[in-house]
């Protein structure tokens, strides 16, 4: 005879357990709370990135201003071609002027120099635009020779006459004279003399 034994008894059963509503509730309220403090941080973490952003983008823009206010200061005060070539010209006239006086004054104050006032009234008459590059002086017979150039044809006869009104050419008369312009260059050159020999250097 069999007997079936039931082990399936109402002890043996899994209990379940029902979730008290408030239990459920708290645990609803802490989700949420995680959920809002996660979201708060991110959103704190954003609004500050994004403000170091705004900085840097500030930061740079003042940077490019800068960056072109000192290109423009710099190309302003690059010097113009024209006013580095003249200022080069004007030096250049300038240091060579001042060794024909430094050379006249040299004569000036020697006891030999014969010819000391004729040099010094050469280089106090020389007009503006006009460079003396040979000058004899011979005391027998008083021949007097001037070689130069200038820019202008017109300063030649107004420097000889400058010359005249000093004492050291007074009654001297300029026989030769002579202009050229040379094929390169825009200058003139001049040549005189107190005999007319000379014009056919």
């Amino acid at each position: 005879m069999i007997q079936q034994v039931n082990l399936y008894t109402q002890e043996l059963r899994p209990q379940k357990e029902r979730l008290q509503a408030t239990t459920a509730l708290g645990i609803l309220a802490l989700g949420l709370v995680l959920v809002v403090a996660v979201a708060a941080v991110f959103g704190y973490q954003n609004a500050g990135m994004a403000k170091r952003v705004a900085n840097l983008e500030h930061q740079n823009a003042r940077l490019e201003q800068s960056v072109a206010e000192l290109t423009e200061a710099v190309r302003a005060r690059q010097p113009d071609q024209e006013v580095q070539a003249a200022l080069a010209r004007v030096t250049e006239t300038l240091a060579r002027r001042q060794r024909l006086l430094e050379k006249v004054e040299s004569l000036v104050l020697s006891d030999e120099g014969r010819f000391s006032p004729q040099m010094a009234a050469l280089a106090r008459q020389i007009p503006e635009d006009v460079w003396l590059t040979g000058v004899i002086l011979e005391s027998e017979p008083g021949q007097v020779t001037i070689e130069g150039r200038t820019r202008s044809a017109a300063q030649v006869p107004l420097y000889l006459e400058n010359l005249g009104e000093e004492p050291a050419f007074s009654g001297r008369t300029f026989d030769a004279f002579r202009l050229s312009r040379p094929e390169e260059g825009n200058w003139i050159d001049f040549h005189v003399s107190t005999e007319r020999n000379e014009e056919g250097r």
